[in-house]
This record gives structure tokens, sequence and C-alpha cells, in this order.
């Protein structure tokens, strides 16, 4: 029903939005020229085509041409106006898509468009739910001449499956479309110019809707994979270097579109590059403009299940620090990029815990684990493994990225936390990034790992008196540029003092980044039902286990701004006054998500039975 569920799908969209880059991406100005020149384009080649015709300046098939051309280029300015990408103002976005918007769809309003758009997003490939799942596969009798009436079946479509789902508002958005729509085609056709009509905006509009429909649709998805359950195999990259793939202003890769809509279309490409390029590894098939995909390799339902590993190697690194190598037992690899973290299932004990890894390659990763005696029994549990043993670990996944991209690193390891931070040091060091490593200890004998520390440069602070680093967090903070990228991992305790010192520093909280081994949401997990209770009014409002809170209050005719429908925009984000929220975005951060007193009503829930929101 929204963000999907694919764990790998939510650890990119995670990495991608946690880039410090991304704000920039992102940001929609008031007045946008490349969205602005698109809909002049438009709207300018049709007017000056239609006069010259009428005025007998340009032969009517050349028009013709010309205002197809202008009903294609109206695509975009309404696409984008429809996630809140054109402008700022929401007056103005809206204002430039719907009159742009008119070339391409008579009548169109953003109320109706938008219903229609967001639940392609949502419900890519769904049948019954995703409204342009025909125009992947046409009809037979019809063929690619049913493109060129999306907008009736869009309309057909609505009474089949959309006035179950879709509020009154939009219905009534929709009637008042139909009715427009058809008294203005009527009034022209019975008149005087019903010949220029015909030709200059009838054929021109539905061939150009064919085309569009063909180009933003038809060749985007391949049939029966949905964004649900294989997102980054749902929508097509398409290949070659052609000039004609700029004509599809970014669809090309289709794919970023569906992973942030809320981006305006001339900054797609600036995504491919964000969380180290995170997208690109992703296996997302590919096509040429009249050429399918092929067989499409689609991950098994198995894919994100616990993977046997068996015990290779173990040694103790320093006391109390025990090295654990673990190797596939299928011989499958395990890449894992700096900063990642397995989940070790230990089903003798049936605990399940996360741990850094160490290092990764040749289908083995190395864990090193800290034994803890008076703690929750999964270190000891670590300990007491012996070469030949058998488990389970997850696929290494990163909640705690390097982002590459930053002019300088400072990496700052309280004891254990070093696990997570020599990854990163080996990997900048690799990079010739400039960075610096601070590793706080009890004594040099409780460091591990100390020959490749040393070869890294790290600096090792010692404790002076029991539980007093000799690091002073203010001083080593006090000079920073605000480009500089600060790591942390180690004790709550000790995270929490680096991060205040931060804080005192001046250090913008973009900067910062913390290893808490946060958990995305798992696959299946069950949706139930709870009521929104609006702190204004105290109107109580049942939200369906099939529906978000977004469609719940459009439903009772109360509107909420939105524009990705994805949980990675912001734009729905409202106040909790009261309740348990269940953060299902990938937009807050942890610690917002922590206050507990805001939400982005598009994706998120209630733990509990009851939320109620400052509206």
């Amino acid at each position: 029903m929204a963000l999907t569920r694919n764990l790998d799908a939510r650890e990119v969209l995670n990495q991608i939005v946690n880039d410090p880059r991304y704000p920039d991406v992102m940001h929609v100005p008031l007045i946008s020229p490349q969205q602005i020149v698109l809909a002049v384009s438009a709207l300018g080649i049709f007017g000056l085509a239609t006069y010259g015709a009428l005025a007998g300046f340009i032969p009517v098939w050349v028009a013709m041409l010309l205002n197809l051309v202008a009903v294609y280029l109206s695509f975009t300015p309404l696409h984008d106006a429809s996630h809140r990408a054109v402008s700022s103002s929401p007056f103005l976005n809206d204002a430039i898509g719907i009159i742009t918007g008119q070339l391409l769809l008579p009548a169109v309003n953003m109320t109706v468009f938008r219903a229609i758009h967001m639940d392609h997003h949502r419900y890519t490939g769904q049948e019954g739910r995703d409204p342009d799942t025909a125009f992947v596969m046409p009809p037979k009798p019809f063929g690619l001449f049913y493109l060129m009436f999306a907008d009736v079946h869009w309309v057909l479509w609505y009474l089949k499956h959309g006035r179950h789902i879709w509020s009154r508002k939009v219905a009534i958005y929709l009637a008042l479309l139909l009715v427009t729509m058809v008294a203005v085609h009527v009034a022209f056709l019975v008149s005087p110019w019903w010949k220029a009509f015909l030709l200059l905006y009838v054929i021109p509009q539905r061939v150009g809707l064919g085309v569009v429909a063909y180009t933003f649709a038809h060749i985007q998805h391949p049939e029966g994979l949905t964004w649900d359950k294989a997102p980054f195999q749902s929508t097509m990259y398409m290949r070659g270097h052609s000039p004609l793939r700029r004509l599809l202003f970014g669809q090309e890769e289709h794919i970023i579109h569906h992973v942030v809509p809320h981006i305006p279309w001339f900054k797609y490409k600036r995504v491919w590059d964000l969380a180290n390029g995170v997208l690109k590894r992703q296996e997302i098939p590919s096509r040429s403009w009249f050429a399918g995909p092929g067989e499409i390799a689609v991950p098994g339902p198995d894919a994100q299940q616990p993977i046997p590993v068996r015990v290779t190697a173990v040694h103790d690194e320093v006391p109390g620090i025990r090295a654990i190598a673990l190797r596939t037992i299928d011989g499958r690899d395990l890449p894992a990029d700096a900063g990642a973290h397995v989940d070790v299932h230990l089903q003798a004990q049936g605990m399940v815990r996360q741990y850094s890894v160490v290092s990764a390659g040749n289908g083995q990763i190395t864990l090193a684990v800290k034994r803890e005696d008076h703690g929750r029994g999964g270190s000891v549990a670590m300990h007491a493994l012996r070469v030949g043993d058998t488990l389970a670990i997850s696929k290494p996944r990163n909640n705690f990225v390097l982002y590459e991209s930053a002019p300088r690193f400072l990496l700052v390891a309280g004891g254990i936390g070093i696990t997570a931070l020599l990854p990163m040091a080996r990997r900048l060091k690799s990079l010739g990034k400039p960075f610096a490593l601070h590793v706080c200890a009890r004594d040099q004998a409780a460091v591990p790992f100390m020959d490749e520390l040393l070869r890294c440069g790290a600096h090792i602070h010692v404790d002076t008196l029991p539980g007093r680093s000799s690091l002073d967090p203010d001083a080593l903070l006090a000079e920073h540029d605000g480009a500089t990228m600060l790591y942390l991992c180690g004790p709550q305790g000790f995270m929490a003092s680096m991060r205040a010192a931060a804080a005192r520093q001046g250090w913008a909280p973009a900067q910062i980044r913390v290893e808490n081994f946060g958990t995305l949401r798992q696959s299946g997990e069950e949706d139930r039902p709870f009521t929104v209770e609006l702190a204004r009014s105290g109107q109580q409002i049942a939200v369906r286990p099939e529906e978000s809170a977004i469609d719940a209050l459009a439903r009772e005719g109360i509107d909420v701004p939105f524009a990705c429908m994805q949980g990675t925009c912001g734009t729905c984000i409202t106040s909790v006054t009261h309740g348990d929220i269940d953060h299902r975005d990938a937009y807050l951060s942890e610690e917002e998500k922590a206050a507990g007193d805001r939400m982005c009503l598009c994706v998120s829930r209630a733990r509990g039975s009851c939320l109620t929101i400052d509206l």
C-alpha cells in the first residue's frame, strides 16, 4: 500500500535519503527555469502553430505535427506538478501543471491526475490498484491504438476500481472533468470551426496521448512485476546512446523516478551518485525503444532469508574481544561496504544479534565480538562458537554508510566501536581521502587490530582514570569547516557525549553519523487498523489495514499535502500529540523518530490503536 516492504529496497532508499547531498538534490525552487522553458515551449509551439495554420502561414499538416510535439512536451510539466516538483509554491506548481496539461488531457485538474498518478506509484503493477497496468499490455483487439485513449481507460478503471478507493472529492473533480471535456468537444464540433478543431487539436492530442502513454508507461514497466515485491525489476532503464533518450526528460532512467518521485526531472542523473552509487548496483532491467528486456532475473522468496554459514576461524584479538570468521556454506559471496553489519541468528539460543562486519570477501566475513558477561547473552554465545560450528546470518546491511563524496572525515571509536570504523579507515585510505581516526579504550591492551590501526594513522586515547578518557571531545571537535563528516561508534553513553560536544562546537546534524544498528521494517509485517484523532476538532477517523493515514483523511474530506507517497520527501510530515508511532519512512532521522512527535502520514502507522495528530 505504500513504501515497498522489500528490505533491499528499504536499505537503498535509506542510504539515498541520508546522503548529505540529498536535500540539495530534492530542493524545488520557486521558479525552475527548466520547467518554465518546457511549459512555455509546449504552449508557445501549440499557439503559434495553430495561429499559423488558421492564418494560412503554414500548411495544416505542418501545424498538426508541431501541435503533436507540443502535446508531447506538455506531459512533463503536468507530471512533475503532480509530484510538486515544478515550484515550491503550491499555487504556482499546480497552475503551471494544469495550464500546460490541457494540451494533453482536455479539462484535466490536479486533483484527479494526482490521484491517478500517485496510485500508479504506490501500486505499480498491481492489477486493480495501479491505473496504468493496461498500458503495459494493452488489450489484444486494440494493440497500441488503445494507448491513444488512455483517459478513457482511466475513467473505466475508476468506475470498476477507483470509486471504491478514492475520496468523494476525487469523484466530484472527475465528474467536472468529464462534463467540461464533453461540453467543449461538442461545442466545437457543432460549430463552424469543427474542422480546425479536429485537425489542429483532437488528432494531435489523441496521437500525442498515445505517444506519451507508449514512452512514459508502456515501455517503462515489465508485465507482472510489482513495486512492492520486485522494486528494482518493476521499472526499466532505456539503454543506448541515442539522442532520442533525452526526449524522455529523465524517464529513460525510470527507476530514479520511482525511488524518489518528488525530484524534478532535470536532477535525476544526480541521484545515481548518491550513497556512493548504490542505485547503480541494483539489478535494473534494460530495454530499447522497441525491443523488450528479455528474461528478467527477479530475486526469489528466499533472497531475504538467513544465510547458512560455517565458522572457519576463531582467535582472540585482545583479551575479551574475539574475531570470528564465517564462510557461506553454499559458496555465495557476501559483499559488504564499509559500515555494514549482519544479523546473526543463534538458533540454539533463539537469539538474533547485530555485529559490524570487520572485513568481507570471497564468501567470507569476519566479525569481532566483545564478551559481555552481564549482557543479554549474545556475546557469550558468540564466544562459545568453535571452528566447524554452523549458524545463519543475514545479508550484510548498511545503515551506517560512509558517504565517500565528503571532502574530509573524522572517525571516533569507543571500545568495540572500532569494528565499524576500521573498515571505513581502510576504505578512505585506499581512496586517498583525508581522514583522522581516534580510538578510545581502557588501556592499550584493550585495543583490537592495533597493527592495522597504526598503519591507518590512528590516535589511541586511553583512560587516565577509570571511565575517564584522555580524549577531550571539545578540543577535538572545535575546528571544523561545515563539510567534514563525523562518524561515531561505541557505547551509547560515549556516542551521546560526543554528539553533545559536536553540538556545542557547531557541527550540523547532517554532518554527524552514528551507528545504532537501526532496523528496517521486516517484509510481511502486518498492517493493523488504527484510529487517527484530530487534535483541533476531536474527530476520529478509522484507518483500514489496506490504506494509509492520508487515504483515510482524504476519505473524510481532509486534504494533506503529499508529493512522493514513499516516505522520502517529508511533504506530509504532521505533528503527533499523543500515541506511539510505527515509523516506516526514510526521511526522518533516528533522533526525530525517537522523539515521537512527528510522522510521515503517507507510510507510517500507529503501534497501538490510536494516534492524535495536530490537524
